[in-house]
């Protein structure tokens, strides 16, 4: 019923943007500790949800073959001294 009112696309496509703008910026969007505004809208609207889990799993492997070394954590035989 409500479905009629809201702009599922607009909200989707908006949400899509952001997050394109977050990996333009160099944020990790794969970071669990972080919430992007895909993963937002898919937890605000279950009607386009599963949308936006696979828009945001392709932006996430995008983002991966632009930068294989984000969200990779490198250890050095300096920083072992502190365990």
């Amino acid at each position: 019923m409500y479905e009629q009112f809201i702009d599922f696309e607009g909200i989707f496509n908006l949400a899509f943007k952001h997050t394109e703008e977050l990996i333009e910026l160099g944020f990790d969007i794969s970071d669990p500790c972080g919430v992007t505004e895909l993963e937002w809208t898919a937890n605000k609207y279950p009607e386009i949800a599963e949308r936006c889990n696979n828009a945001l799993l392709e932006l996430i492997e995008k983002q991966a073959k632009l930068n294989p070394n984000l969200g990779k954590i490198i250890y050095s035989d300096d920083d072992l001294d502190s365990f």
